[in-house]
């Protein structure tokens, strides 16, 4: 799974323990980037204590809204390429607490030395396209899956995500992946209520033509190049807000159709809820596309009740694809499967260490030993007790992971690939200068029983989530979970 991908899917755990920004530095004279102290983790830091910066949001119920950098660098009005620099400096130094063994201070002068190489006087460096592609590799210099740099596309589509904001344009409501070696695109999922399922498609279905532009492949074309093609045709299809009319082969029973169907682009919310089908008598599939904005949690617990009432005896969680995103939702969510067995316990770099818990419908935080503070309360919380399965793919990352975990430590069966590999860390993401966006691993995490978590989450045996079999009628994972 590439990082496209999980900014597409957007990627949040956040559980958010930054250590305050020092005194601003006397401006210097030259170019060159401050050396910024990165503090020790204490030895044995004091239970009782509540740091200061948690102090100043409010307590922990606060936890999900604090930024890793001070806003007066993201208001910048002409930042440079020094003072991007300078911001991740201090944002990694002063809250990075992962499990990379990279020699940060060595790494932050490698980048320096580059960029100057690179762009010249860095005062003087505007930032643009290459610098981005600049930070992006240093940051990726870390060597963290959770550590990563956000030009400012992808940072704007992180914010609307997390505060369901409208999309900039319009859309048909689907996520879908170029099939591998073969024309077209097939669908992921057709999002409930939006245009695409409104017309009939779904999940599994290949998309093969735009208003008569097929969306076939060039001749040697890679998968990245194919997807970006496809991108740009389906972007250009719907951001009019103008009918689609779409041809799309549907595999069924053994037999492949080729159907047409027009579907109406709108401007959507830029946040999805899950959502519950029946799939077999008794068997209910809950679709968690992500974790990144609130009422994820409410609307599982929701789900899941709806489903007790109607004689469900088996749930299957779906994760594929899910990139991650409020700490305090997955928890939520995870209760609803194992009870009090979800939360987490996340050490971070100032030794103020926070519990997240699950306790009869609320999730609670705080610091260090006390997870008394709500931070998130369910509506009408529900409590799963049938046979219970959860499908994850390479996609599944971070808050996925943690839930995850915690069903198979709730005797959960797991079917699908290996997860992304951040299961067991937490990040916070933050602006930078010139309104993109950094996120920083701030904390290892640890299950309620103080055993650190597994970066990722393996099925035994793997079943592959085959694109090129779903666009020919077989969903392999869903199938294994059937039987």
């Amino acid at each position: 799974m590439t990082r496209a991908h999980l900014l597409l899917l957007p990627l949040l755990l956040a559980a958010c323990t930054p250590t305050p920004t020092p005194d601003p530095l006397p401006t210097p004279q030259t170019d060159d980037v401050p050396t910024v102290a990165r503090p020790g983790r204490p030895d044995q830091p004091a239970c009782t204590l509540t740091p200061a910066w948690l102090a100043a949001l409010g307590g922990p119920r606060h936890l999900m809204d604090v930024n890793v950098r001070p806003a007066p660098l993201r208001a910048q009005a002409t930042p440079s390429l020094y003072d991007q620099l300078l911001d991740v400096r201090e944002a990694i130094n002063l809250n990075y607490w992962g499990t990379s063994k990279v020699d940060l201070q060595a790494l932050h002068e490698q980048a320096e030395s580059g960029a100057r190489t690179a762009f010249g006087n860095l005062r003087a460096a505007a930032l643009s396209a290459q610098t981005d592609a600049f930070m992006n590799t240093y940051v990726d210099g870390v060597r963290d899956g959770h550590t990563y740099f956000l030009d400012a596309a992808a940072y704007r589509a992180f914010q609307d995500t997390r505060t369901a904001a409208p999309t900039p344009t319009p859309r048909l409501g689907v996520r879908w992946a170029p099939v591998p070696a073969e024309d077209g695109a097939v669908l992921l999922d057709a999002f409930p209520g939006a245009p695409a399922a409104q017309a009939g498609l779904r999940r599994g279905d290949t998309l093969l033509s735009v208003n008569g532009q097929p969306l076939s492949r060039q001749p040697g074309a890679s998968d990245d190049a194919h997807a970006a093609r496809l991108t740009s045709l389906l972007g250009q299809a719907s951001a009019a807000g103008q009918p689609v009319t779409v041809a799309y082969r549907r595999a069924q029973g053994g037999t492949e159709t080729t159907l047409s169907t027009t579907v109406t682009p709108r401007v959507l919310s830029s946040a999805v809820l899950p959502s519950a089908q029946t799939v077999a008598p008794g068997t209910v599939l809950l679709r968690l596309p992500t974790f990144a904005t609130s009422g994820v949690a409410d609307q599982v617990h929701a789900l899941i009740s709806g489903a007790q009432q109607s004689g469900t005896t088996h749930l299957i969680v779906d994760v594929r694809g899910n990139g991650g995103g409020l700490l305090s939702e997955a928890i939520g969510v995870a209760g609803a499967l194992v009870g009090e067995r979800a939360g987490e316990t996340i050490e971070t770099l100032d030794g103020q260490d926070v519990t997240f818990a699950y306790r009869a419908g609320q999730v609670l935080a705080g610091v260090r030993c006390d997870p008394t503070s709500p931070v998130l309360t369910v509506k009408t919380p529900a409590r799963w007790t049938g046979r219970l399965t959860v499908l994850v793919n390479e996609g599944s990352a971070s808050a996925s992971e943690i839930v995850a975990q915690l069903a198979a430590q709730g005797g959960a069966t797991l079917i699908g690939e290996p997860t992304y590999g951040v299961g067991n860390t937490v990040t916070v993401i933050g602006g930078l200068s010139g309104e993109r966006g950094l996120s920083v691993t701030i904390g290892r995490a640890n299950d309620l029983r103080g055993q650190p978590l597994s970066p990722d989450v393996t099925p035994s045996p793997a079943t592959p989530d085959d694109l090129r079999a779903l666009a020919h009628g077989h969903d392999l994972p869903l199938e294994a979970a059937l039987k």
